[in-house]
């Protein structure tokens, strides 16, 4: 269970999931054996960078939230499971982690957004929502694409 206090908090937290899934995904590219694998997995982890970058920024933005809504999120376990490293991952198994990972991240940024009293704030954090769904489709539609008609 993660309990928020502040809006620092919350982009600190953010900051820190993106910082590794840049690295989960920086790390899958490398280990990919089909180079549009690994160009998939290199450009969402550039995407992630962006977001990260933006993240940042909004630490400068003047926002303010409800207490009671943010304090507990009930997101940092679910986090924690999905954000383990094997090496050992196969293509499919890849995909699958990295569809979850968005999935949960997009509901976060969701929860963020409903939880924002700011409008600026909300927005953002919407549109940060919009980008982890933008993800989590390419990853299936390249296991649509990839794995099923294989299988």
């Amino acid at each position: 269970m993660k309990i928020f206090r502040t809006f620092e908090e919350i982009i600190d937290y953010a900051i820190d999931k993106e910082m590794t899934e840049i690295e989960f995904y920086s790390d899958l590219s490398e280990k990919m054996d089909r180079k549009n694998v690994r160009r998939l997995f290199h450009n969402i982890a550039l995407e992630k960078t962006a977001r990260m970058l933006r993240l940042e920024k909004m630490k400068d933005l003047k926002v303010e939230f409800n207490p009671e809504d943010i304090q507990d999120m009930k997101i940092a376990g679910s986090l924690e499971n999905v954000d383990h490293r094997n090496s050992d991952l196969s293509y499919q198994q890849a995909l699958i982690l990295a569809m979850k990972k968005e999935k949960i991240k997009f509901k976060f940024y969701m929860d963020m957004s409903e939880c924002a009293i700011n409008e600026e704030c909300k927005q953002t954090f919407l549109s940060l929502a919009n980008e982890e769904a933008r993800q989590k489709l390419k990853f299936e539609i390249e296991y649509d694409e990839f794995v099923l008609v294989e299988n």
